[in-house]
């Protein structure tokens, strides 16, 4: 009993004087890395469809504030992919493939938690997000044409490492899993004919953000 009363005392003194280590205020900060989306199938009226996506890029922007090991902020994420589309009609059969590219453009609301527990200056953290996304979807076949978009709810879990380069600077490295609901996008055909189709979006990212403490 009094060794287990004596770990809890050591603790809160140990947690107590690390305190002032986990500053509190505000921040601004750029990132940036690689995006690698899920491919999609689609179904359309009279046909169906695939889309396989290159590696892509993404560049945002946060500000948040530091509350000591819990953080929130307000990030812009811009994301860029080329696709590679191919489009089969449902009666006769016959595919057809071309290209195009997608961009999101999306607004994110995020909350992390910061494992400073074991060392301050480097840490894990987790960190989820919502927000909304703009999709623009862009895909040409020789009888096929997509150039659409939607705004849809979007989501993200990050998990991710943290190291504070001064009291003025941190680096981030984190993993992140991005989706949205469904969008919506219209079609049409040389044919003159018309309609819609849904197609999910999701990607893997994995991002490097510098930040300025202030």
């Amino acid at each position: 009993m009094k060794k287990g009363i004596l770990a809890v005392v050591v603790c809160s003194v140990l947690l107590l004087a690390a305190a002032p280590v986990f500053a509190e205020g505000g921040y601004l900060g750029i990132e940036g890395g690689a995006v690698w989306p899920e491919d999609v199938s689609f179904s359309a009226s009279g046909g169906s469809g695939n889309l396989s996506f290159d590696t892509g890029w993404s560049l945002g922007a946060v500000a948040g504030y530091n509350f000591g090991t819990w953080r929130l902020e307000g990030e812009y994420a811009y994301r860029s992919n080329s696709n590679d589309g191919s489009v089969t009609a449902g009666t006769s059969g016959f595919t057809e493939s071309g290209g195009g590219d997608t961009v999101t453009n999306a607004l994110f609301l995020n909350a992390f938690y910061d494992f400073r527990m074991v060392s301050p200056t480097v840490y894990p953290y987790l960190g989820a997000g919502g927000g909304v996304a703009w999709v623009d979807q862009e895909l040409s076949t020789p009888s096929f044409r997509v150039d659409d978009s939607d705004t849809v709810f979007a989501y993200q879990f990050i998990v991710g490492i943290g190291f504070d380069v001064s009291k003025a600077f941190t680096m981030t490295l984190d993993y992140r899993y991005f989706a949205t609901a469904d969008p919506s996008y219209t079609f049409n055909t040389t044919s003159g004919a018309s309609g819609s189709f849904n197609a999910e979006s999701k990607s893997s990212n994995v991002m490097l953000t510098l930040r300025f403490n202030f």
